[in-house]
Order: C-alpha cells, then structure tokens, then sequence
C-alpha cells in the first residue's frame, strides 16, 4: 500500500495468517481475495447491513470509485499532508467488502483492487460506532494484531473519522494509515474531521441533495 511491499519469497512467511495465501498478487491470492469480497457476515443489529445507510451509499454513488475519486482527491491529499501520514483514504463500507473510493499515496495490490474485505476494515469500526477510532500501533493493539493489513502490508498505524450525510448516515470513513507507530494530534484529527464533512458534502451536492 505504501510502495514498500514485501518481495514475493517474503511474502511466503505469512501463509496462514488469517487464512491469507502466500505470494501476494499471484493468481491464486487474487482468487482467494475475490472470494472474500464477495463474503458478507451475518446480518443481525450490524449497522453495516442498516438498509437505509445501504440505500444512501448506493443513491450517491459513494461506491463508485470513478465517480469519488476526482471529488474527494484534493481533500485526501491535504488530509495526508496535514496529518504527516503517507496514506489517507475514503473508505466507503457495505457489507462483505471496504471500497476504497478515494485515496492518496496507494500503491500496490489496493491500488489495483480498490477493496479489502470489511473484516479486514478498520473503518468498518467506525461505522458501526459512528465514533472516531485511533489506533497509534496495530501490531501492539490486540484488535488490529493479527489483521493482514498489519501482518502482511506493514501497516502500523490508523487514524479514521466517520463520513457523514446531513441525515446522519455514516457511509464509511476519511482516514490515514503509515507503516510506523505514531501519536495523532488534536489537529490531524481536525483536518481528518474537515475533509469527512467536505467529502460527505461533495457527495450530497454532487447528487444535487
């Protein structure tokens, strides 16, 4: 994701990791990881699965990577910039799967997929909560330790705040992630929390809400 991906034999190390195969852009991980964004959990309470917020995403297209991406990238690359994060995304949740649906500094297998399964999803926390969600070390923090993102893409560190609409409904999250254990600052979650309500408003007027 940051452009410091692991060569292939290294890659080999992590088969078995929450299930992930080795070989990271092989035929077979591209395989495994279509059948996983293609899995949803069980229904139940989940705000994931709240219809009315399923309704919303699909009504402003949040999903949809070509329609996002040119709204939100100037957002995203002064969120990074504030922030002093290599990465930051607009993450948008349904069910099984995390659209990555906006985003500055991706790279690698994401860039190429735009989705990671919503187990995987630290957004997907904040959707359920509708609260902002810090984790300044992944790998020291026994909810994030074992997450593939982690194991396998060096992912340390995440920072996420809910995406909005005037109605309330959280869509997904504006959040930075980087490959070192860091503290956020009251002002990187500032400008996280401004390009959340600018991204949420481009959607809204975009569909002329």
């Amino acid at each position: 994701m940051t452009g410091q991906h692991e060569e292939h034999g290294q890659h080999e190390q992590h088969e078995g990791v929450a299930g992930v195969p080795a070989g990271e852009g092989s035929p077979e991980w591209y395989a495994w990881m279509a059948q996983r964004l293609t899995t949803a959990g069980p229904v139940g309470d989940d705000p994931l699965f709240d219809h009315d917020r399923l309704d919303a995403v699909a009504a402003l297209r949040a999903d949809d990577v070509e329609h996002v991406q040119p709204l939100v990238a100037d957002l995203l690359a002064h969120a990074a910039d504030q922030a002093g994060a290599p990465l930051a995304m607009l993450n948008v949740v349904l069910t099984g799967v995390q659209v990555i649906a906006g985003a500055h500094g991706l790279s690698g297998w994401m860039a190429e997929a735009r989705a990671t399964p919503a187990e995987w999803s630290l957004c997907a926390r904040v959707v359920r909560s509708g609260a902002e969600l810090v984790v300044p070390d992944m790998a020291a923090d026994p909810t994030t330790s074992d997450n593939p993102l982690t194991t396998v893409d060096g992912l340390r560190t995440y920072a996420g705040v809910p995406v909005r609409t005037r109605d309330g409904r959280v869509l997904g999250s504006v959040c930075v992630m980087g490959p070192e254990a860091r503290v956020f600052s009251e002002g990187d979650l500032a400008a996280l929390r401004d390009a959340a309500a600018l991204a949420a408003a481009r959607l809204e007027d975009a569909d002329g809400a």
